[in-house]
């Protein structure tokens, strides 16, 4: 395996600025680049049936089994969909809320969850909401309590994007199952940083993105679908690439194939496949077991210089309940914030911002150097 200096080295914004935000996006690799360079040099002399058939489908195929791979699913489980919405709300259309109206959510999911699912609610779907009690974390208890048999799904994100709690898996399936309702995992904050085995888990649905911790680029997302459940589903939303035979181009019924990749609708983000074929390369050789006791010596460093600083933390302060981020409350409300955030960017600090929050991310790349000035920077503008 590659030295940390190594990777380090594989991005090159960490040697000009200090970047601490992967939880929103990861930077940009020197192989994510090489590959993307690749790919425009091959579009530039190819026509469709080399670029699509010799290199871009296969392109395609090694991201389905590189994200495979991450979150201990088969080849045939995996889907690509174009964002983690679309692909929730292809999982949604298979539903009937007749027969079962409830879908449950927590009140610190993120947004996009709750809208395709109030967008059900033209269909018959009726959303039940847990609440947080502190605005950090929400506890199993308080989903499982609303789990019945009217019960369609059960929404849930693993690791909150806010706060970086991580949310209490086993129970919120096991209650879900019993009552014969499904389970959605959106982990577009946990894939890549906190492993995971989807089999082990024994959660229905994943959504997650190259966008973020997999350091892949925007416009390329992945869905996982559990084996035994594949063809029971029948999307409407759909598309000419979840066909069995999209290029025999018929047109006069609807053969939809017989794995996950039923849920793949139109002609594919191609140059995205490059990108994220880096990162998702990157992220495996590194080892997500590896990246995760990182990420928490660099997070635990965070929250104690934080504490230094008298900031308050609204992130888990267990290394075992927290994700790869640290969100820390400003003073000055929502301005003070920006206040902050803008003068740090200008330092070449690079954090983001929610309400009246700094968020801090380090990432696999990161380092010691990266925390430390982060907070000399942040001190002078206290």
């Amino acid at each position: 395996m590659k030295s940390r200096s190594a990777f380090r080295d594989e991005f090159p914004v960490a040697g000009r600025r200090t970047y601490l935000i992967s939880a929103s996006l990861g930077p940009l690799s020197r192989r994510s680049r090489g590959l993307a360079e690749e790919h425009l040099d091959l579009w530039e002399r190819l026509g469709p049936e080399e670029l699509w058939f010799d290199h871009g489908l296969p392109r395609l195929e090694e991201c389905r089994a590189s994200f495979a791979r991450l979150i201990g699913a088969g080849l045939h489980e995996i889907a690509i969909v174009p964002s983690v919405s679309a692909g929730l709300a292809s999982i949604a259309s298979c539903l009937d809320f007749d027969v079962r109206p409830k879908v449950v959510l927590s009140a610190m999911d993120f947004p996009t969850n709750h809208h395709v699912w109030l967008a059900q609610r033209r269909r018959g779907a009726r959303l039940d909401v847990a609440p947080t009690s502190d605005g950090i974390g929400v506890e199993a208890g308080e989903l499982t309590g609303r789990i019945d048999d009217s019960t369609a799904i059960v929404n849930l994100n693993r690791i909150l994007y806010e706060s970086s709690w991580i949310m209490d898996v086993p129970p919120v399936v096991e209650a879900a199952h019993r009552d014969g309702a499904l389970v959605v995992l959106d982990d577009f904050h946990g894939t890549g940083t906190v492993p995971i085995d989807v089999h082990q888990l024994r959660v229905d649905f994943l959504l997650s993105g190259a966008l973020k911790w997999l350091c892949g680029g925007q416009g390329i997302a992945f869905l996982y679908v559990r084996e035994g459940l594949i063809e029971s589903l029948q999307p409407t939303i759909v598309g000419w690439f979840g066909t069995q035979d999209p290029f025999g181009f018929g047109r006069s019924e609807l053969r939809l194939r017989a794995d996950a990749r039923r849920f793949e609708t139109g002609t594919y983000p191609l140059p995205q496949a490059w990108t994220a074929s880096g990162g998702l390369g990157l992220i495996l050789e590194a080892g997500v077991e590896s990246i995760r006791a990182h990420s928490q010596t660099l997070t635990a460093d965070v929250v104690r210089r934080a504490d230094t600083l008298g900031l308050e933390v609204l992130s888990p302060r267990a290394a075992g309940r927290r994700g790869g981020l640290v969100r820390l409350r400003m003073p000055g409300g929502r301005a003070g914030a920006q206040r902050i955030l803008h003068a740090l960017l200008a330092r070449d600090v690079v954090v983001d911002a929610r309400d009246d929050c700094l968020r801090i991310s380090p990432h696999f790349f990161n380092d010691a150097t990266d925390i430390d000035r982060c907070f000399v920077e942040l001190r002078k503008l206290l």
